[in-house]
């Protein structure tokens, strides 16, 4: 199996992309630990991973923590024998235009976008190290061409693209890869509002004719955490219908 054996850290594992990219990396054989906010929708995916005879471990977790991020990694890396591949997919999307958002909305997306990436990478690197392992950072296209009412988070998907080019080449000589998934309009929990307002709009620009589903995007994301994508570090996949071409 493509995964077979391999510890992998989901962040964001109980809903949305994360979720199917926890169910996806079981199939292929991955031994989970998957974080959330809340317990719930984890116990729901770890409910998914064991029917499918899968081994998983999940625990609650603030990304926007560092010594709770810290707390809770090396926990579950002890009871699951380290940790092989990273998965950044945690993040929050409210909207807000610039002239109107307060430092506390600002604030709170950084927390969790951006300071939660470097807070779970820093923790989880000397693991990472050891196993020669994988880093998949979960962004945007908004990143790359920018989205009104979405500043704050297009500022943190287009700062985490930079790390991870930056640290692929930092930490290229461990043996460590670091690559982006940038996936355009998903149909999530977190976007379903914006789908509902403005799913024709959305379509027009989509040469593929839908809307992405969670299972698109989680292919690219166990792609790049496999050895089939050894040559492949730095780099980002924009899994988006054709909506931005890059």
């Amino acid at each position: 199996m493509l995964l077979e054996n391999k510890k992998v850290l989901i962040t964001g594992a109980g809903r949305g992309i994360g979720r199917q990219t926890a169910i996806d990396m079981a199939k292929a054989g991955a031994i989970i630990l998957g974080v959330g906010r809340t317990q719930a929708p984890l116990d729901e995916m770890a409910s998914k991973v064991k029917e499918l005879g899968g081994r998983v471990y999940t625990a609650t977790m603030d990304v926007a923590d560092y010594e709770d991020s810290k707390r809770v990694i090396n926990g579950l890396a002890d009871e699951a024998g380290g940790i092989d591949i990273l998965v950044n997919c945690a993040a929050i999307f409210e909207e807000a235009f610039f002239i109107d958002m307060t430092p506390q909305q600002w604030q709170r997306t950084v927390s969790i976008d951006l300071d939660g990436v470097y807070h779970v990478t820093h923790v989880t690197l000397p693991y990472l190290i050891k196993a020669r392992g994988a880093v998949v950072n979960v962004v945007s296209q908004d990143a790359f061409y920018g989205c009104p009412g979405y500043s704050h988070y297009a500022a943190c998907k287009a700062a985490v693209v930079g790390l991870t080019r930056t640290l692929a080449k930092e930490l290229g000589p461990d043996g460590v890869r670091l690559n982006c998934v940038a996936p355009g309009i998903t149909e999530t929990e977190m976007t379903k509002d914006r789908i509902a307002t403005g799913k024709e709009g959305y379509l027009e620009k989509l040469p593929v004719g839908h809307i992405g589903q969670p299972e698109e995007i989680a292919s690219a994301i166990v792609y790049l955490a496999s050895p089939k994508a050894s040559y492949i570090t730095g780099q980002v996949i924009h899994a988006n219908g054709g909506m931005y071409l890059g």
